[in-house]
């Protein structure tokens, strides 16, 4: 199967999806919360340098640090809002401290300038 991004194929893989509801009894207990804080932080370890570019384009592409001006009708409103909050659940996942907070938004405002001048990847 070809690569999308030009590199080389990936064999197609059958994946048996996990899900919480599969692995714990009770898919929102306690145990399941900590398994699910657990697998965020290891899928976003922020001290990879790909996570930080995939973080920094995901709160530029959401707009999770822009706030909607005035007179943007309410379906673009609503879908703006929805894109925040789906990069709000990862960031709260994150557990980042202010230092790493502050190198994310910069990083976010830096794909943003670059987004507008040069356009979206």
């Amino acid at each position: 199967m070809p690569n999308p991004s030009g590199g080389p194929a990936r064999a197609a893989l059958a994946i048996n999806w996990l899900a919480l509801a599969r692995l714990f009894r009770r898919a929102r207990g306690g145990e399941a919360a900590l398994k699910l804080a657990l697998a965020y932080h290891n899928v976003f370890d922020i001290r990879n340098e790909d996570v930080q570019i995939v973080l920094a384009d995901l709160a530029d592409y959401t707009g999770f640090y822009r706030v909607n001006g005035e007179g943007i009708p309410p379906d673009d409103r609503a879908f703006s809002d929805g894109k925040r909050a789906a990069f709000g659940r990862l960031f709260r996942f994150l557990n980042l401290t202010d230092e790493e907070k502050a190198a994310l938004v910069q990083a976010a405002r830096t794909e943003a300038i670059a987004s507008s001048n040069e356009g979206i990847i």
